[in-house]
C-alpha cells in the first residue's frame, strides 16, 4: 500500500487530473465550479497522502529540506480544505444611515460581534462625463455637445438646452430633479422650436428611441465617459465591547473588524443610498500560510546545501 501512495506514477497521474479540472473550469466550462465537489476533495486529499507517503518512506535518506518542502506542501493543502469547509461569508445590505449586526448566508442570519453603520456611499468616475446631441434629418446625421444654455439650428428647427440632469427623477407633485449626484439616468430637457410651434421636451440617455414621433427629425441625447472608477462606503463600527470608530469600505480595499473581513460587494443604481457589503471569515486560512512558510524555509535551506 506504501509503495502504490508513494509512488510517482501516482503523483503525475493526480497532477494532470487537477491540472485538467483547472483547465477545463477556467477555460470551457461556465456552469458552477467543481472546488467543492467530493470527487475535487479526494483528488486533493489522495494527493497530500502521496506526498505524505513519499515523505515517510525516504525519511531516513531525506535531506531536512526535502523533507520541509514535502510537508509545506500537505500543510497547504490541508489548509485550503480548511478554508474551504470553516470559512463563513454572508451578505449585509445597508442604506445611508442604517445600522446592522446581521448578515445573511442562504437561509440562516448570522449575528456579528459588531454593528455597521452606512455613513455615507459614493461612487467615483475616472472623469466626468460628456454629453452630446445627436440630430438625424434629411442631410444627414451631426452631433453636438450639450450643455445648458447652448443653441443649434439642425433639421430646420431652432434646439436649445434647458437643462442636464445625472439621476432624473420626477416627484409625485413637482418639477423633475436629480435622484442622486451620479450618472445612473442621464437626461436632458430641450426647448424645440419648429414648425411655427415650441416643445419642451425630456430625452433620456438610456431611452434613445423616445419623440421620434412627435419630430420632423430624431434627436438623442447620448453620454460618453460615465465609466464608474470605484465605489465606497463610509461606515462607522460599533463593537459589542468598546467603542466606535469610522472606516472606509471600497472594492479594493477591505475593511478588517474583529476577525471578520467586510468587502464592498455592489450597489443598486435606483438607489443612490444602498450598499451591499459581504462579511467574511477563513478560520482555515492560517493553515494555508503556514504551509507556505514551512515551504519557503525548505527551498531556502535546499538552495543553501
Amino acid at each position: 500500500m506504501l509503495n502504490f501512495l508513494s509512488s510517482l506514477k501516482l503523483f503525475f497521474a493526480l497532477c494532470l487530473a487537477l491540472a485538467a479540472v483547472f483547465v477545463w473550469q477556467t477555460m470551457i466550462s461556465r456552469g458552477q465550479p467543481p472546488y467543492g465537489s467530493w470527487w475535487f476533495a479526494a483528488l486533493g486529499a489522495l494527493l497530500a497522502a502521496n506526498i505524505t507517503a513519499c515523505a515517510v518512506r525516504r525519511r531516513r535518506a531525506a535531506s531536512s529540506a526535502f523533507l520541509l518542502i514535502h510537508a509545506g506542501i500537505v500543510t497547504v493543502i490541508l489548509g485550503s480544505f480548511a478554508s474551504r469547509y470553516l470559512r463563513f461569508e454572508g451578505s449585509m445590505p445597508l442604506r445611508t444611515g442604517a445600522e446592522s449586526a446581521f448578515v445573511y448566508a442562504g437561509d440562516s442570519v448570522h449575528k456579528l460581534p459588531f454593528k455597521v453603520r452606512l455613513e455615507e456611499f459614493r461612487l467615483e468616475y475616472y472623469r466626468e462625463p460628456r454629453g452630446s446631441l445627436t440630430v438625424t434629418d434629411r442631410d444627414g446625421r451631426r452631433e453636438f455637445a450639450a450643455a445648458p444654455g447652448a443653441e443649434i439650428q439642425a433639421g430646420g428647427a431652432r434646439i436649445k438646452v434647458l437643462r442636464l440632469l445625472r439621476d432624473f427623477g420626477l416627484p409625485a407633485k413637482g418639477e423633475a430633479l436629480d435622484k442622486s449626484p451620479y450618472w445612473h439616468n442621464p437626461a436632458a430637457q430641450l426647448e424645440i422650436a419648429a414648425g411655427g410651434k415650441t416643445s419642451r421636451l425630456w430625452f433620456f440617455a438610456n431611452f434613445p428611441g423616445m419623440h421620434r414621433s412627435e419630430l420632423p427629425f430624431s434627436i438623442s441625447y447620448g453620454l460618453a465617459g460615465a465609466e464608474i472608477k470605484n465605489f465606497t462606503s463610509s461606515v462607522l463600527i460599533t463593537p459589542d465591547d468598546g467603542h466606535g470608530y469610522k472606516g472606509e469600505i471600497s472594492v479594493n480595499r477591505p475593511l478588517k473588524v474583529k476577525g471578520y473581513t467586510l468587502y464592498q460587494t455592489s450597489y443598486d443604481p435606483a438607489d443612490a443610498g444602498y450598499s451591499l457589503l459581504t462579511a467574511a471569515r477563513d478560520q482555515g486560512l492560517w493553515g494555508v500560510y503556514a504551509g507556505f512558510a514551512v515551504l519557503l524555509a525548505g527551498i531556502l535551506l535546499w538552495l543553501r546545501e
